[in-house]
């Protein structure tokens, strides 16, 4: 037999196992912070630049009160929640909607920012996270004498 190795086939193989563990892991969990499912990871952009960093996460359909930012020194963390609830009622037919999105991103962070001094702005559906670089130290040199 002629054997021929397809890389691509071999990583759709290790995806779909990947999924059935995962599937399995968190199908076990009652925790609603481990059902991924439950969860959308938000399209976001991260640029680094000289002074500090500027982050945007889309969250599209989100009011600003849905959201709960975290910014630590080393990440950003945002948790976002939406329900849409709708009731329309006309002659002789009624029926109700109701969605949920959720969102959730945690972003490692390539340089030390002050997360003290980290601002967030939301506009039109786009979370905008600026914060400035921690001040590296100055590395002083002293001459010290050997005894």
């Amino acid at each position: 037999k002629n054997m021929r190795f397809d890389p691509f086939e071999e990583i759709a193989r290790m995806h779909e196992e990947m999924d059935r563990v995962f599937a399995r892991m968190f199908k076990s969990h009652k925790s609603k912070e481990l059902q991924w499912s439950s969860f959308r990871s938000p399209v976001s952009d991260l640029k680094e630049t000289e002074k500090g960093i500027v982050a945007s996460i889309e969250l599209p359909g989100v009011d600003k009160d849905g959201i709960e930012l975290n910014v630590t020194d080393t990440s950003i963390e945002v948790k976002a929640e939406n329900r849409i609830e709708k009731k329309h009622e006309k002659e002789g037919f009624s029926s109700y909607e109701n969605r949920m999105s959720k969102f959730y991103r945690r972003i490692p962070l390539p340089s030390e920012i002050d997360a003290s001094q980290a601002k967030a702005s939301f506009k039109n559906g786009i979370l905008r996270i600026e914060a400035p670089k921690l001040k590296e130290l100055e590395h002083k040199r002293k001459r010290v004498q050997i005894e």
